[in-house]
């Protein structure tokens, strides 16, 4: 409340903070406090504005360091370096400043100023990873090569230190022309990689072809990815793929980009923001560093930042498909669900569009629960991907869960059994169909079977857990039920269905006001209007009667 108020005498008008006239040179404090709720009304723009006015007159250290953060926020790159040697010169940077000041620094191949602007990270807790990788990429720039590999030898760092060292010894490799070594370097990463990181098989692949083993790398390059779809053209038209990092200043780049990514994975944070600017300061050619940016920005809820982020992704980028996905993804948080649905039907009509785009497009519309447009899109995606001959068993699961919740069940079972055709070890399709069967009475074994297996498959599940509970519960074996549910209510304590379930067990067992407290429980974590009635119900006159209520139609 004090806030407004300061900010309502600063403001002579009823315009809105965008709308006012920008501060007079000597009105500093002004301009401080507009840019202030610009700032924290998401306008880093309007923001850095106000303060680039406040610092135009007196400057204190305090608001050159405030304006360096959202001239940093805003992308305004020549206030940030200009502000950054500002307070450099004012003895009161400090790592973040000197980190601006080393991609500056870096980028104007001023090794001087780099070594000076080096020094002042040193301190910093990230400084672990960075250092090590800042000064073997000095070292190459400035001739020593040799030197600088081997300052990135894995060997010599453990814990999470080590991976960064490792990815960018790697890409030091590759750019040095030790092609073979850089290829196992990245066949080593790419292997302890969950997702296998379509860019590290980028990397090697290029590495292997220029090591002469052109086929190996072809299969580097397998998938429907469009990043390794436009390699593969590329290296089938005699073409080279390219090194992922030819220089320091794109070394450096993919480190602050990766530690932007890693730092933001739990919650946005102000350095992970550093890092993604700093990223894109770096090598403003990598529409990953961007994607990045973006990503950041979201996660903090800055979505028109973002958005213009996104924006730098040229149209001609293997990688302007995900920009637009992701760009769609911030107009729906903003509340332009339309404008996402448009951009995403677009590129999936999209000439040579693949089957991505379209599911994009279909989980936009299971989002809003428009089951018709999601099975329609996709359907398409399906023809799509088996033209390709992709694997394309989720999206046969996709479609057969929103034909399932369309009320289509026969449509729902095929889709579902096509999935289980192609991947018979998934332990998300064995659960929806075995649990889908189950709550229609199927006759036979089948359904028990499939959870089962499914709960072998992944047994730290606790909707998988919840399902084969429920199924020991239909077959009459209450007692094994309850521990089972017990277990499962542990792994999602959260999940009212699954509250619901144990108190249904315990009831059956005889323990009454257990199962009351667990109904209680299931009603106090807002579960969907048909399990509230049902368990409003169940309170009020226990389960066997609500039964009978629900099968005589009251």
């Amino acid at each position: 409340m004090r806030f407004s108020v300061l900010l309502l005498l600063a403001v002579t008008s009823t315009a809105t903070a965008r709308e006012t006239a920008l501060p007079a040179p000597d009105s500093a404090l002004h301009g401080y406090v507009l840019g202030r709720y610009a700032s924290v009304d998401d306008q880093p723009d309007v923001a850095n504005r106000y303060f680039s006015a406040a610092l135009s007159g007196p400057a204190r250290a305090d608001v050159a360091r405030r304006g360096f953060d959202v001239a940093l926020a805003a992308g305004d790159t020549q206030r940030v370096i200009a502000l950054a040697r500002q307070l450099t010169a004012a003895g009161v940077a400090d790592s973040e400043v000197a980190l601006v000041m080393l991609a500056d620094a870096i980028n104007r191949r001023d090794w001087a100023a780099a070594t000076r602007a080096r020094a002042g990270i040193a301190s910093a807790g990230y400084a672990a990873v960075i250092e090590p990788i800042v000064g073997a990429w000095m070292m190459y720039a400035q001739g020593d090569r040799a030197g600088a590999v081997a300052r990135l030898d894995p060997a010599g760092f453990k814990g999470f230190v080590r991976s960064y060292v490792a990815e960018q010894r790697a890409h030091m490799l590759a750019t040095d022309g030790q092609f073979a070594a850089a290829a196992s370097a990245y066949g080593d990463l790419r292997a302890g990689s969950r997702s296998g990181y379509a860019l590290l098989r980028l990397g090697e692949a290029d590495a292997l072809a220029m090591a002469g083993d052109r086929d190996a790398a072809m299969r580097r390059l397998e998938g429907d990815d469009p990043i390794l779809m436009v390699a593969r053209q590329q290296l089938a038209a005699g073409r080279r793929i390219g090194a992922l990092a030819p220089d320091a200043r794109h070394g450096l780049g993919w480190t602050m980009a990766r530690l932007a990514t890693d730092l933001s994975r739990e919650k946005p944070t102000d350095l992970a923001l550093v890092f993604a600017r700093v990223a894109t300061m770096l090598s403003p050619d990598v529409a990953a560093n961007w994607l990045v940016l973006g990503d950041v920005l979201a996660a903090g809820d800055h979505n028109a930042a973002a958005l213009t982020a996104l924006d730098k992704v040229r149209t001609d980028d293997p990688m302007v498909a995900a920009a637009q996905a992701r760009r769609a993804e911030v107009l729906e948080a903003m509340g332009r669900d339309a404008d996402a649905g448009a951009l995403l039907l677009a590129a999936a009509e999209a000439p040579g569009s693949g089957p991505d785009a379209w599911l994009r497009l279909g989980d936009w519309h299971r989002r809003a629960d428009r089951f018709s447009e999601a099975i329609s899109a996709y359907g398409r995606a399906i023809v799509v991907a088996d033209a390709l001959g992709a694997d394309d068993w989720g999206l046969y699961f996709l479609r057969g869960t929103m034909k399932e919740r369309n009320g289509d069940w026969p449509g729902a079972e095929a889709d579902l059994r096509a999935a289980l055709q192609r991947a018979p070890d998934e332990p998300v399709v064995l659960n929806y169909l075995g649990y889908s069967l189950l709550d229609r009475g199927a006759a036979g074994d089948e359904a028990a079977t499939l959870i089962a297996r499914a709960a072998k498959l992944r047994p730290g599940d606790g909707g998988i857990t919840d399902s084969l509970g429920w199924s020991q519960f239909r077959a009459g074996h209450f007692a094994e039920a309850v521990t089972t549910l017990e277990k499962a209510a542990a792994l999602e304590p959260e999940d009212p269905a699954i509250i619901d379930h144990l108190g249904d067990a315990y009831w059956q067992t005889g323990r009454r006001i257990e199962a009351r407290f667990r109904w209680q429980a299931a009603l106090a974590l807002d579960p969907d209007a048909k399990l509230k009635a049902e368990l409003t119900q169940k309170l009020a006159v226990g389960r066997d009667a609500a039964l009978a209520l629900t099968a005589s139609g009251q």
